[in-house]
């Protein structure tokens, strides 16, 4: 519940308090004695049709509930009394318009709420607010609106994403206005879809809820509510409540989908597997089908290569995965004209490895390989290329961030990272970035506009490329319950301090060999391009 955990989160804050509750009073219906005349009661009401909907949208609601329940262990959040724990309750009896969807408030409920001196009302429950209650204090009315108001406004929230399989789900923050979620946005952003309706509703409750707290510490320490963002015409229908036919479809999509999944890896015994490929060729020269693959070792797979070349040899370190362990240590592959020639492990830890993004400063080679499972970003030197390499410093700790890489533009050393800010292990949504003089010593500095994205399909890092001074970004595309389904070249044509912008160049999609699901990662340096792919076999 979006109340409970603010109010909470608010007890720890010095320069903010959540002090009261507004309890609307509504009118209660006067129910029949028997279940069967109110069930009887209801069908004369809503017709048959509408009974069915609404009995089986009920029944959908609570199996999905249990189902997400045991996807968090039973972690959910616990009914409580928000009331209880704030200085007082305001009671107000909101007048409702005959479709039952639009409130407005009394002269005297809206008296007894200014006299309090808010300097912002955080909307929680339901119904559209319209009229005085809007301007009743300094910063308005904030509101979630959980889904991208410019694809989808309507109800029920995180479910159309889900029923029409989109890859992501969005969210903003806005203000209120007398626009039904149009009104003035502050903030936006969008997560993983899920596989199902309620795991993906409590999903985005909980992730947005992060930057609704930024967003009240942004308001308290500027005294001021921030830029908007420009609003854009909304050309989509306004979506309802899923009638009878759209609940049996989303049924039956839904127990296909976990069916499909069954037979296909606990029966048929398939996996998915990843392989790198290799061209001699500068990227922009790349043709991906004609690449040369590397051959997966028995029980083993290769993901996010990162080449190098040294003494007119290339080279190519990789995520070498154990299918067994299940989990990753980074390799090394000489890379010849028409084949790849395994060379051995370069780094092993007790935890899991992967993403050996290169770099070099002061004439040395350093690796900054994935190690969030460690909840660290780490640097390694290599002491005796290309086997031989030692831990130089930590250049984050307790931080849970993946694909991590370090570069050189301007007078920063710049470090890109896919770090979520709630310590949780989904890394596809958030892009950060961080600056410093020095990339071993020195301090790093958070970008101004931290996250530069809340998007999973263009937040997670998948390789770095060059062309002279022009530094291109390569960013993994998330599918419907699919890791990796794609990426995106885009060219970093500002970086500073204060701002960040990239231009999308390409798209590379999986269609370059027979059978392939997915390439999310590339690297070259010119002399040799690299990327990995993803299919499915029988093991």
């Amino acid at each position: 519940m979006h109340d409970y955990d603010l109010i909470k989160w608010s007890q720890n804050k010095e320069h903010i308090a959540i002090t009261h509750l507004i309890i609307q009073k509504l009118p209660v219906k006067t129910l029949s004695r028997s279940r069967i005349m109110r069930q009887l009661r209801v069908i004369k009401e809503q017709g048959v049709v509408g009974y069915l909907e609404a009995r089986l949208w009920r029944i959908i609601y609570l199996i999905e509930r249990k189902i997400a329940a045991r996807v968090h262990d039973g972690k959910r959040s616990l009914p409580c009394d928000a009331g209880e724990m704030l200085e007082g309750n305001i009671e107000v009896t909101p007048n409702i318009s005959k479709s039952g969807l639009v409130y407005r408030y009394k002269d005297s409920d809206i008296s007894k709420i200014r006299r309090e001196g808010f300097d912002v009302l955080i909307r929680c429950g339901s119904g559209i607010l319209r009229g005085e209650i809007l301007n009743v204090c300094r910063f308005g009315i904030l509101s979630f609106h959980h889904a991208d108001n410019r694809i989808n406004r309507g109800v029920p929230p995180c479910f159309w994403e889900v029923y029409y399989k989109q890859p992501q789900t969005g969210f903003i923050i806005q203000q209120l206005t007398d626009e039904l979620d149009g009104g003035n946005i502050l903030c936006r952003g969008s997560f993983p879809t899920q596989q199902f309706w309620h795991l993906n509703l409590e999903s985005v409750y909980k992730r947005s809820n992060y930057y609704f707290k930024q967003l009240l510490n942004n308001i308290a320490n500027n005294d001021a509510l921030g830029p908007f963002e420009e609003n854009i015409p909304y050309c989509n229908k306004l979506y309802k409540k899923p009638g009878l036919y759209a609940q049996l479809n989303y049924l039956r999509q839904t127990f296909t989908r976990r069916l499909r999944k069954k037979i296909h890896y606990q029966i048929l015994g398939k996996r998915q597997l990843w392989g790198v490929s290799f061209s001699k060729c500068n990227w922009r020269n790349l043709v991906m089908y004609k690449a040369k693959r590397i051959s997966n070792p028995d029980g083993r797979y290769l993901a996010d290569p990162f080449v190098y070349s040294r003494e007119g040899k290339d080279y190519c370190f990789v995520e070498d995965f154990d299918l067994n362990k299940g989990s990753a240590n980074i390799s090394v592959y000489e890379l010849l004209d028409s084949e790849a020639v395994y060379l051995g492990e370069v780094l092993g830890e007790p935890f899991h490895m992967s993403f050996p993004y290169l770099f070099e400063y002061e004439s040395q080679l350093y690796m900054v390989p994935e190690t969030s499972e460690n909840s660290d970003i780490r640097i390694y030197k290599c002491i005796d290329f290309p086997l031989k390499w030692e831990l130089e410093s930590v250049a984050m700790d307790n931080v849970s961030a993946a694909d991590s890489m370090i570069f050189k533009k301007g007078d920063y050393w710049w470090l890109m990272s896919n770090i979520n800010p709630m310590g949780e292990n989904e890394h596809c949504s958030e892009l950060m970035i961080f600056y410093a003089r020095n990339p071993l010593e020195g301090e790093w500095t958070p970008h101004a506009e931290n996250p530069i994205y809340i998007d999973p399909a263009v937040a997670r890092n998948g390789g770095l490329l060059f062309d002279g001074d022009r530094v291109f970004r390569v960013a993994q595309v998330l599918g419907f319950a699919q890791y990796g389904a794609k990426s995106k070249i885009l060219e970093i044509e500002k970086i500073s301090p204060d701002e960040y912008k990239e231009n999308l160049i390409c798209t590379n999609e999986p269609t370059f060999y027979d059978g392939v699901r997915g390439t999310h990662h590339m690297h070259g340096n010119g002399a040799v391009t690299a990327f990995d792919f993803v299919w499915e076999e029988k093991l």
